[in-house]
């Protein structure tokens, strides 16, 4: 074979270069096949071999055996396995003799596998279909299915020829502990039973969301009824939220986004989100395309959940219940972008969630008779709107760490709180100001007030921050590995006396000589700023 095997390997797309170089490592071991086997089931060899002149006489068409057979005991029409075709008396083609016998090993399962492609297709099929465009088997067979396929391919062409144009390798389903299933372990897990439990799209999404797909899964039934079915079924809440508010606005389908913006009707919650929803179009169909299925599912549950059911849909309730007439329209151009995206969604989750998108799609929305039917969403330049998108970003940001500071104060969220002062990097201000009403009405507070700062962490950005005069104390701990060398024996008593040390007196002493001497044992030990981690919290009366 030469390198035609290997050449033929490396022509191959494998998505991830774990597999691939496993694979090829396989085919590069030019390691000896035996392709027969001492069984009763399986293809006979085609070979009578002659016990007078050893002539090897090969068959290979049942017409070529009863025209050279000297007896059939059971007719033409004979069973071509064994033990029927052992059955038949071959005449020697050599020398005449019928003293004959077939081998009696039959060809490796495998043998008659990797052969499919090639004996199972016309020439014209076969030109027409091979290499078949995508193939997909369990890691198992890297040394079965997918070795067997290539070298009877690159062998019966003679030339490095695969029988695939890409092979995905997909890892093996675990038991929770990421332990093998086994029946005598008791760890296996009923797919039937499964199925009678819980929702197929669930398990599909779950095993999609779960991990890469040459990843082991470790297969959990808690795991599969929190995030993944919180997803579905916010989706599913989504669709029955657009629905109900949408009909009882009569919102007619002809109100489109196309109109919305002609109309000027949309406003920054919807521009973000249509935004937002082409670089989902655009990140789902690269990572289908690379078999990185799980990034995709990952995507999907970070725009459903933490895009469109946490921020845009809060944003925009007040507007869908202000019963207002003259502020309609306004009311049509977020269903219009809802319908847009929940469509969309539909379509985009639907190889994942088959089923659940399929209903969803046709009670929903007046589209074709089957979400096949429907076009994969195409990205399109015009809607994304990268300086909105980075305010967004920032304003989320800013709730998130306003949702944190009320827990931490035990504030609830409904409670109106009357200022929140809000520190954020140099050029981020100006870029919040035309969020200013809604980041007020997401953190519930009557006023707030930003302030920037050019650094980002440690005593520069503690002393940045006291110049503007904010409310906050100063955290002050050891950088205990660096300051081993220094203290040396010295260490103990070193943070027995810095805990007993005002933390304003170190921050003042660094800010104005650069480091901070104590003295143990009647010898002073100098620490500099990098020997300390410096922080900052809100003081008392603030959360």
């Amino acid at each position: 074979l030469d390198d035609k095997a290997i050449n033929a390997a490396e022509s191959v797309e494998y998505f991830f270069d774990q597999p691939k170089n496993r694979f090829l490592g396989i085919i590069k071991e030019r390691h000896p096949w035996c392709i027969s086997r001492e069984r009763i089931w399986g293809c006979p060899l085609p070979v009578w071999i002659c016990n007078d002149c050893g002539k090897q006489n090969w068959f290979f068409t049942r017409k070529e055996i009863t025209d050279s057979s000297a007896k059939l005991p059971d007719g033409p029409n004979f069973e071509l396995h064994r033990p029927w075709i052992d059955n038949v008396v071959i005449k020697c083609k050599e020398c005449g003799s019928t003293n004959t016998k077939r081998e009696e090993y039959v060809l490796d399962t495998w043998h008659n596998s990797g052969s499919a492609p090639y004996s199972s297709l016309t020439d014209e099929e076969y030109s027409k279909f091979i290499p078949a465009p995508f193939f997909t088997e369990g890691i198992d067979q890297t040394r079965g299915w997918a070795y067997t396929l290539l070298i009877e391919n690159v062998i019966l062409n003679n030339g490095p020829i695969p029988p695939f144009k890409s092979f995905l390798f997909q890892g093996h389903v675990l038991d929770e502990k990421g332990g093998k299933m086994s029946k005598s372990l008791g760890n296996v897990i009923d797919g039937e039973e499964l199925l009678k439990k819980y929702p197929t799209d669930l398990i599909r999404f779950y095993f999609i969301w779960k991990a890469s797909p040459i990843e082991p899964l470790s297969f959990s039934t808690d795991e599969l009824i929190s995030r993944p079915y919180q997803v579905i079924n916010t989706l599913f809440n989504l669709h029955l939220y657009f629905k109900q508010n949408s009909e009882y606005d009569n919102f007619d389908e002809t109100k489109t986004i196309s109109w919305a913006k002609e109309n000027e009707l949309l406003t920054s919650p919807d521009i973000w989100l249509l935004s937002k929803l082409q670089k989902l179009i655009k990140k789902i169909t690269e990572r289908n395309e690379a078999c990185k299925f799980h990034e995709a599912a990952k995507a999907i549950d970070d725009f459903i959940i933490n895009n469109l059911s946490q921020i845009y849909i809060p944003i925009t309730r007040s507007e869908l219940w202000d019963e207002d007439e003259s502020k309609k329209n306004r009311r049509l151009a977020i269903y219009a972008t809802l319908r847009d995206v929940l469509k969309t969604l539909d379509i985009l989750i639907h190889p994942l969630c088959p089923f659940t998108s399929e209903y969803l799609y046709q009670t929903v929305f007046n589209g074709k008779k089957s979400i096949l039917l429907d076009k994969w969403p195409q990205y399109q330049e015009t809607l994304v709107n990268e300086e909105i998108e980075e305010s967004f970003d920032i304003m989320k940001d800013i709730v998130s760490i306003s949702s944190a500071a009320r827990m931490k104060g035990k504030l609830k969220r409904r409670w109106p709180l009357t200022e929140a002062l809000i520190c954020v990097s140099k050029g981020q201000k100006q870029k919040l100001e035309s969020l200013s009403h809604l980041l007020m009405s997401q953190l519930n507070v009557e006023k707030f007030t930003i302030f920037e700062t050019e650094k980002e962490s440690g005593l520069e950005q503690i002393l940045e921050l006291r110049q503007q005069n904010l409310p906050l104390i100063s955290i002050v701990e050891l950088e205990r590995k660096r300051i081993g060398p220094k203290a040396k024996q010295h260490m103990g008593k070193l943070v027995n006396i810095f805990s007993e040390t005002n933390k304003e007196e170190i921050i003042t002493s660094l800010q104005k000589q650069g480091h901070h001497n104590f003295e143990v044992d009647g010898e002073k030990i100098s620490l500099d700023k990098d020997d300390f981690i410096v922080d900052f919290d809100a003081k008392q009366e603030f959360a």
